[in-house]
Formats: C-alpha cells, sequence, structure tokens
C-alpha cells in the first residue's frame, strides 16, 4: 500500500477557534501545485482520509480537481491536529485489509509526523512544512519505508 500522507496549506493565524484556520491565497496555490505536481507523477488514489478541520478540508477542495474520478473520501475524526496516531494507523491498516492500495491522508503537525513515525518507524518523526507530501509504503505486514518527504519548494 502507498500511503500519501499530506499536511494542510499555509493556514491564517486568527481564527475564532484553531478549527476554523482558512487557507491563505498561498495555502491554496501550494496544495495545488503539490497536488499537480502527484498527478503529473502518475499516482491514483483509491481513498483519501481528511481531518475535519476547516484548512484541511480546504486544502482537499484545492487538491480534488487533480483526481477527478476519485469517490471514496473520508473525514475522520481523528486526523485533528492532537489526534492518535495509533487509531490513524488503525484506519490505514482497515483500508489496507479492504484492499486500498493507494491513500492520500491530508491532516495536521504534529500528527501527520506520528503518522509516519508509526507507520515507517526507521524515519523517525518528520517535520513536515505546509503542503508537504510524504510518501510511505507499506509491505503486507504493515512494515512502512518512508520514500520521501516533498516540500513545495522542492518542486
Amino acid at each position: 500500500m502507498h500511503i500519501y500522507i499530506m499536511r494542510h496549506g499555509q493556514a491564517e493565524m486568527m481564527a475564532n477557534s484553531d478549527s476554523e484556520r482558512a487557507l491563505t491565497s498561498l495555502g491554496r496555490a501550494e496544495s495545488e501545485q503539490m497536488a499537480h505536481n502527484m498527478a503529473e507523477q502518475g499516482v491514483i488514489f483509491d481513498a483519501v482520509m481528511v481531518s475535519p478541520y476547516l484548512r484541511a478540508q480546504q486544502t482537499w477542495e484545492s487538491v480534488r480537481p487533480f483526481f477527478p474520478e476519485l469517490s471514496n473520501v473520508q473525514t475522520i475524526k481523528s486526523l485533528t491536529p492532537s489526534g492518535s496516531a495509533r487509531k490513524s494507523v488503525n484506519e490505514i491498516l482497515a483500508l489496507q485489509a479492504m484492499g486500498v492500495k493507494t491513500l492520500l491522508i491530508v491532516s495536521h503537525l504534529p500528527l501527520v509526523g506520528y503518522i509516519v513515525g508509526e507507520l515507517a518507524p526507521a524515519a523517525g518523526v518528520p517535520a513536515f512544512a505546509t503542503s508537504a507530501v510524504g510518501h510511505v509504503e507499506l509491505d503486507d505486514s504493515g512494515f512502512g519505508h518512508l520514500h520521501s518527504l516533498l516540500r513545495v519548494s522542492q518542486l
């Protein structure tokens, strides 16, 4: 299974609550740039898991046009900044057992790093820039390897 873990795009600093912080125009543009790169590389997703927070939902809205055939999109309540990496990994493993081959996750710091750390312990807990994408490959036994962690500035 190939898992692409994306941190949301740059968000406004101020809002009524953390969950209501919206993307900036730069955040939208960088998310689109990263999605364009994935699409150019031939990545096709079987499923997407997205945080319920506004900035993650808006990131997915920016990414979605590059993957128009995708219909298996789930908002997962535990994909918040303080969410459980273990719960997230359990969701991933359940999708793997259902035959999902390529998954996109759109979430937040620090959770995105913790998910990588759970899936691919040798990678540690990497820091993600906004709109960055980590690519983890899981074998059938659930052992993962971090192939790449790509920032927009590297495109």
